[in-house]
Order: C-alpha cells, then sequence, then structure tokens
C-alpha cells in the first residue's frame, strides 16, 4: 500500500519558503555579530594586558637585588580581573597579585605575545615578558580573567536567539498574509476557470491595469480561450456542413438501392443506370471524404509533405492540358519563365493548381481567357492564376477559403462543388510556408496569387 502524502498549500510553502531564507539570513548575521564581537573582546584584552605589561615594567624597580613592591603605583594600577605575577629565574614566585588566585601558566614561553586559552572552567588572556636590569632577570606574567565579557556573550546569545524566535514566527505569519494577498487574483482565475466549459466558452477572466505577471497570465489565457472558442466553432460549423454534403450523395445511394431492390433489377436499363449513378456518387463521396481527411490533417498540423526539388513548368502544362481538354470552351494560357525549379511537395502542388484552375473556369464564362503566369520575383517562386469571369464581392472575400462556403448561392454541387477547394488551396500553400493573396472586381475577374519561398 503506497502512502501518498499531502502537499501544503502554495501560500504556506511560499511562506515557509520567504520564513526559511528570512531565517537563515538571520541567524548568519547574529552570528557574525557574535564571533565579531567576541573576537573583538579578545583582541581588546590583548591590548588591555600589553598595555598593563608594558606600564609594570616601567614602574618596576630593583633594591638589593630584589624587585622593590613598595611602589603603591604598582598594586592600584592593576584591574580586579587581572593578575600579576613576577618569578625569578629559578621558577621562584616572588610577588603576586592576589593571593588567593593560583593559575599556573607556564611563564619562559610566548615572551611579549598575548595568548588566549581555555583554563578550568575560565577564559584567561596572558602575557609573558622578561625583566632585564643590571644583570637581575625576572619573568612578569599579566594575566587577565575574561569572564564578565563571556557571561555578556552569554547573554547576548539568549537574547538574539529569543529575538530570533520572534523574528521567524513574525516572518512567518506575515508571509503567510502577504502571500495569500500577492496570489489572490490566482484564486480568481482557478474559481473563473472551473466554471468553463463547452458551453461557456464566450467567458473571460477580467484584466485589471497592472502590467504584471497575473495579468499577462490572464491575457494570455484568454487569447487560448479566443482560439480555443474559434476552434470549436469551426468544428462544429464544419461537422454541420460535412454531415449535409455528405447527406445528398446518401439519399441518392439510398433511392437507387431501394428503386433496384423493389423493380429495377428486373430491367437492365434500370439496372445499368442505378449502377452507374452509383458508382459516381461513390466516386464523389471518395473524393470528399478525402479532401476532409486533408483539411483535418492540416488543422491538427499533421499534413505530412513528401518534398523534392522538381521543374514546376512540366506540372503547370499537365495541369494545363488536362483543364484545357476538359474545358475546350475557355481559353486557357499559360506564361512561365525558363526551367523554375521548387522545392515542394509534388502532389500538393499539382492539386494546388487544379482546385485554382477548376475554380477560375467555374466562375468564367464560354470563351472566357485564364491566364497562368509563373516566375521568379527575387527569393520567391510566384504563381499568378487570372481570370475574367464574374468575379467576387469584396465583402465576400474574406470567407471564400472557409470551408463549404459558395460566393455564388445558386449553383449547385454539380456546378459549384462543395466549397472545400479554397480550403484545401490555403492550407497547401501555408504548408509551404508561403502565402496566398486575392484581387477581384465584379464582372471584371479575379486573380490569386501564390507565393512560395525559394
Amino acid at each position: 500500500m503506497k502512502l501518498r502524502f499531502m502537499l501544503p498549500s502554495i501560500k504556506i510553502r511560499i511562506a515557509l519558503l520567504y520564513s526559511l531564507i528570512f531565517s537563515v539570513i538571520l541567524i548568519v548575521l547574529n552570528a557574525s555579530v557574535l564571533y565579531g564581537l567576541k573576537y573583538y573582546l579578545i583582541y581588546q584584552s590583548f591590548a588591555d594586558i600589553s598595555n598593563q605589561a608594558e606600564t609594570i615594567l616601567n614602574k618596576l624597580s630593583v633594591v638589593k637585588g630584589d624587585i622593590d613592591f613598595s611602589n603603591e603605583n604598582l598594586v592600584f594600577s592593576i584591574p580586579e580581573n587581572t593578575y600579576l605575577k613576577v618569578i625569578d629565574k629559578n621558577g621562584k614566585v616572588v610577588y603576586k597579585s592576589r593571593e588567593t588566585e593560583d593559575i599556573n601558566i607556564p611563564y619562559k614561553s610566548d615572551i611579549n605575545i598575548p595568548v588566549k586559552i581555555e583554563k578550568d572552567g575560565m577564559h584567561l588572556t596572558y602575557i609573558n615578558e622578561i625583566y632585564n636590569r643590571d644583570g637581575k632577570i625576572f619573568y612578569i606574567q599579566i594575566i587577565k580573567n575574561m569572564e564578565s565579557q563571556y557571561l555578556f556573550l552569554k547573554l547576548l546569545f539568549v537574547l538574539m536567539a529569543f529575538a530570533d524566535a520572534v523574528g521567524i514566527l513574525i516572518s512567518l505569519i506575515a508571509g503567510y498574509f502577504v502571500t495569500r494577498q500577492a496570489i489572490k487574483p490566482v484564486d480568481y482565475m482557478v474559481k473563473e476557470v472551473n466554471d468553463i466549459d463547452a458551453r461557456k466558452l464566450n467567458k473571460r477572466l477580467k484584466v485589471y491595469g497592472n502590467k504584471d505577471e497575473f495579468t499577462r497570465l490572464a491575457v494570455t489565457f484568454n487569447s487560448m480561450l479566443d482560439r480555443l472558442e474559434d476552434s470549436f466553432r469551426r468544428q462544429n460549423t464544419f461537422i454541420s456542413d460535412a454531415s449535409h454534403e455528405l447527406r445528398t450523395p446518401l439519399s441518392i445511394i439510398k433511392g437507387y438501392v431501394d428503386i433496384l431492390d423493389r423493380w429495377g433489377k428486373y430491367d437492365k436499363n434500370v439496372l445499368q443506370e442505378g449502377i452507374e449513378a452509383l458508382k459516381k456518387e461513390e466516386a464523389e463521396m471518395e473524393k470528399l471524404i478525402e479532401r476532409l481527411l486533408l483539411i483535418a490533417r492540416g488543422d491538427s498540423r499533421n499534413l505530412k509533405l513528401n518534398k523534392e526539388t522538381f521543374i514546376l513548368n512540366d506540372i503547370l502544362n499537365e495541369v494545363i492540358k488536362e483543364t484545357s481538354m476538359l474545358n475546350r470552351d475557355r481559353n486557357i494560357v499559360l506564361n512561365m519563365d525558363d526551367e523554375i525549379d521548387i522545392f515542394a511537395d509534388k502532389s500538393l502542388i499539382k492539386e494546388l493548381l487544379r482546385i485554382l484552375l477548376d475554380n477560375a473556369v467555374k466562375y468564367t464564362e464560354t470563351d472566357g481567357k485564364i491566364e497562368v503566369i509563373c516566375k521568379r520575383e527575387g527569393q520567391n517562386t510566384v504563381i499568378k492564376v487570372k481570370d475574367d469571369g464574374i468575379g467576387i464581392p469584396s465583402d465576400e472575400i474574406p470567407y471564400i477559403f472557409d470551408r463549404f462556403y459558395r460566393v455564388d448561392k445558386a449553383r449547385t454541387k454539380e456546378t459549384g462543388g462543395a466549397g472545400l477547394g479554397l480550403s484545401i488551396a490555403k492550407i497547401i500553400v501555408e504548408a509551404h510556408k508561403g502565402s496566398i493573396i486575392v484581387d477581384s472586381k465584379i464582372h471584371k475577374g479575379t486573380e490569386f496569387t501564390i507565393i512560395f519561398p525559394f
């Protein structure tokens, strides 16, 4: 059985993180102050005993071979927490400032060097000096007990520890409330987003004037909702239109099947007519489904391109020849540069050209002129398909690439197609990182310009 640990909320985690950072900084600063003060007091003690030793050396005098300790200034100049020892060269203590104190520290080492030691639970600093006059040698030892300084450091440590604890507690509480206030917009976003579903895609997050990270997040989320809503709308329209387009051939197929089932199978003429009609509708449905699949792949950015380098002139000649044979009452003219090579998907480029030419033929009257131009312009390959047909109203140009859209609403499926051609054309062009431009005037014709990067 696996145990699951619930993480605290982000407000608590941020507050804990801030409190931890504040605690570390506070502890490091306080420790630095304590250690700095400790070593300052030690060095101050070194300075005191060094000055004390120098003063005593200047005040000492030898009378009849012994040190004269009758000088009152010698005794009064020694502070209460400082001890003086005078030792002769044989190791005999000839003078002690306090009889009750018996601190044994080596006196022949570390001459004229202040030293800090821990001895018998006491914090001591001492310095050894040599008195050498008139052949007389004595060792002078000054010892200072730092008990009061260390007591002050302990008291300061307790106060700082208490202040740290209070500071950490305050930082934790303040951090929680500040964090809660700071991420309040997130709570609002969570509440609003939970209310959004497929039926409420028109709902948007409120964006306030402050240009902070949460505002940018709200703007980005609203932008995503715009794209999602548009995608759902286009999907619903696509499904509705596709269902409508498929319903017609299915109705025809169902009608012929019913006729053949009842009595047509006994009449050879009716049987042959029904078979040909079924084949035709099957081919139309297959073509429609293939185009729908191509559009679906384009929408999902899953359209695979089998790119290769080929001569565009050959493809143009082939497509124009096919279109001219099927539409001998149209005058199709080709103007192109010599040997224009292009790196693209040959089958898709051929489909693109067929769509544009078929579209031009449908909207050009008998004996009308269709001109195809192919040339290089700088680093681009440009293909233009111009006709002198009925043209496209300016207010309808933005919609001609929508699926199942027909400019001439009076055209039937047989004369006007399913309305998918230009949608597929745009998908093919954009898949090749190109662009498509439309220029049209009523009763003067239409010009489609395709631009492919070289």
